[in-house]
C-alpha cells in the first residue's frame, strides 16, 4: 500500500508539474502576439494610415524604446520587493495584464486631431504599452526562478515559455492575413487585430497567474542597496557574461527579422507578399526544434547546444552571401536552418539566469532575480538600438531609395543592393560569433567563487552597520 500510494503521490507531481509548464508558458502567448504585431505593422500603420512623417514616427520608436530600456532596471528592482499574498511576481503579471492590453488596442485608433497632436497621442500609447510591457516581462522573466530550485525544470519551463511566445507570433501573423481576407479597410482590420489582441493579452496572462505558484521566500526582509550590493554584481562574472550572450545573440535574433525583408524584396526580386512566408518558416521551425534541443541540452549541456545551434544559424546566413534571384528552394532550406539555430537563443541563456541568480544570492544574500533579469533586457534593449540605428544609417549612406514604384529591386542603386546583402550577413553573424566567443568563456561553477566568502563577510557588514 505504501508502494502504490508513493508511485500515486509521484503520478500527481507530475501532473502538477506539466500543468505549470503549460500555464507558466502560456502567459507569454498573448504579449509576443502584441509585439510582433507591434514591430511587423506599427511604423507601417503610423507612415501611411495615420499620415506621420517617417521622421516623426522614428522618434515615437526611439523614444519609446529609450524609455523601455530605463523602466526595465526600474521595475526590477520594484518586483524583488515586492510582498504581498500573489507572491512577489505574480501580483504585477495581474496588474500589467489590463494595462497591456488596452495599450495595445489604443495604438490602432487614429484620432481626429492635428498632426502635432496626434504625434502627443501615439507617443503616449507607446509609452504607456512600453511600461506595462516591462511591468509584465521583467516579473514573468523573474518567475521562473520562483518556481522550482530544479536546473533541468527551468530549462522545460524555459521551453514552454518559448514555445508558447513563438506560437503567438506565429498567431499574430496568420491572424493577419485571415483578417485581411475578411476585410478590405486597412484601419478596420488593425482594429480588429488589436482588439483580438487585446482579449488575448488578459486571457493568457490570467491563465498563467493561476496555474502557477511561487515559492515562499526565504528573504523578507530586504537589506538597502549598497555599494557593496553593486560591486558583488559587479564581481559576478557569470551575470556580466550571460548579460553579454543574452544582448548579443538577442540583437541578432531581432534584427534579422527587420533587415530580412529588404533581402527578399531587393535583392531576390520577389514580391512583397513573400515576406510573411519565410519569416513564419523560420520561427515556425524554431517552435517545432524546441523539443529537440531541449532534450539535446539535458544529454549534451547548454552550453555545447547553444553552440550547435548559433553554429547553424551563421552558417545559413553565410549562405545568403551568394544567393541569387531565382533560388527559392535553397531559400527555404536557409530559412529552416535559420530557424533550426534561432530556438537555442530563445531556450538556452535565459535558462542559465537562475544559477546565476544562485550566485548572487551567495554574495548578497538576496534574491534578486528581477534586477538580475532587467539587467539582462536592459543591455538587450541598449544592443538593439544600437544595431538599429547602425543599420538605418548604413542604408541612408548607400544610397537607399524610399517608396519607389514598380519592381524596387531593379531600381535601387547597386551600391545599396550591396549594403543590404552585407548588413544581411554581416551583423548578425559578428553578433552571433560574439555571444559564441563570450559562452565559451561562462561557467558558473568556475568562477568568482574564491571571492564569495569575502564579498559576502563585506556585504554583511556593511549591511549591519547601515
Amino acid at each position: 500500500m505504501q508502494i502504490r500510494q508513493r508511485d500515486l503521490d509521484l503520478e500527481d507531481s507530475q501532473e502538477r508539474g506539466i500543468f505549470a509548464r503549460i500555464a507558466y508558458g502560456v502567459g507569454d502567448f498573448g504579449p509576443s502576439m502584441a509585439g510582433n504585431t507591434l514591430m511587423v505593422f506599427f511604423c507601417f500603420f503610423l507612415t501611411t494610415q495615420a499620415g506621420l512623417s517617417p521622421a516623426l514616427a522614428g522618434i515615437i520608436l526611439c523614444l519609446s524604446n529609450g524609455w523601455s530600456a530605463i523602466s526595465t532596471l526600474l521595475i526590477g528592482i520594484l518586483s524583488d520587493r515586492t510582498q504581498s499574498r500573489w507572491g512577489r511576481r505574480r501580483i504585477w503579471l495581474v496588474g500589467s495584464a489590463p494595462l497591456l492590453a488596452t495599450s495595445f488596442l489604443l495604438h490602432w485608433w487614429i484620432p481626429p486631431w492635428q498632426t502635432g497632436m496626434q504625434f502627443v497621442y501615439f507617443l503616449g500609447v507607446a509609452l504607456l504599452f512600453q511600461t506595462a510591457g516591462n511591468a509584465f516581462t521583467i516579473p514573468y522573466g523573474a518567475l521562473l526562478t520562483e518556481l522550482t530550485n530544479d536546473q533541468e525544470e527551468h530549462l522545460r519551463l524555459n521551453g514552454f515559455r518559448f514555445g508558447f511566445s513563438l506560437s503567438g507570433c506565429l498567431g499574430s501573423l496568420l491572424l493577419a492575413q485571415a483578417i485581411n481576407h475578411w476585410s478590405s479597410q486597412p484601419q478596420q482590420q488593425m482594429m480588429i487585430l488589436g482588439s483580438i489582441g487585446a482579449i488575448v493579452i488578459v486571457g493568457s496572462i490570467l491563465c498563467c497567474c493561476w496555474g502557477t505558484a511561487e515559492q515562499p521566500s526565504t528573504n523578507l526582509s530586504q537589506p538597502k542597496t549598497t555599494p557593496l550590493n553593486l560591486n558583488a554584481l559587479l564581481n559576478n562574472r557569470p551575470l556580466i557574461l550571460l548579460s553579454g550572450i543574452y544582448a548579443f545573440s538577442w540583437m541578432a535574433l531581432q534584427i534579422t527579422p527587420t533587415v530580412l525583408p529588404y533581402f527578399i524584396v531587393n535583392c531576390l526580386n520577389l514580391q512583397t507578399s513573400a515576406i510573411p512566408t519565410i519569416v513564419v518558416l523560420v520561427q515556425g521551425t524554431a517552435l517545432l526544434s524546441l523539443i529537440l534541443w531541449e532534450w539535446l541540452s539535458r544529454q549534451l549541456g547548454k552550453k555545447v547546444v547553444f553552440g550547435l545551434g548559433t553554429s547553424l544559424w551563421i552558417l545559413a546566413t553565410l549562405g545568403l552571401i551568394d544567393l541569387q534571384p531565382g533560388q527559392l528552394p535553397l531559400l527555404y532550406e536557409l530559412a529552416i536552418l535559420m530557424g533550426l539555430g534561432m530556438s537555442t537563443v530563445y531556450l538556452v541563456p535565459l535558462s542559465l539566469l537562475p544559477e546565476v541568480a544562485d550566485l548572487d544570492e551567495q554574495v548578497s544574500g538576496q534574491r534578486r532575480e528581477g534586477l538580475l533579469y532587467s539587467i539582462l533586457v536592459f543591455l538587450q534593449k541598449i544592443a538593439l538600438a544600437l544595431g538599429l540605428f547602425i543599420v538605418g544609417q548604413l542604408l541612408a549612406g548607400s544610397g537607399f531609395q524610399e517608396a519607389i514604384p514598380g519592381p524596387v529591386q531593379l531600381l535601387q542603386p547597386r551600391s545599396a543592393l550591396t549594403m543590404i546583402r552585407a548588413i544581411t550577413v554581416v551583423i548578425p553573424v559578428i553578433s552571433l560569433l560574439t555571444s559564441l566567443l563570450l559562452m565559451s568563456l561562462y561557467d558558473s561553477k568556475a568562477i568568482g567563487w574564491n571571492r564569495v566568502p569575502q564579498l559576502r563577510r563585506a556585504t554583511a557588514s556593511n549591511s549591519n552597520s547601515g
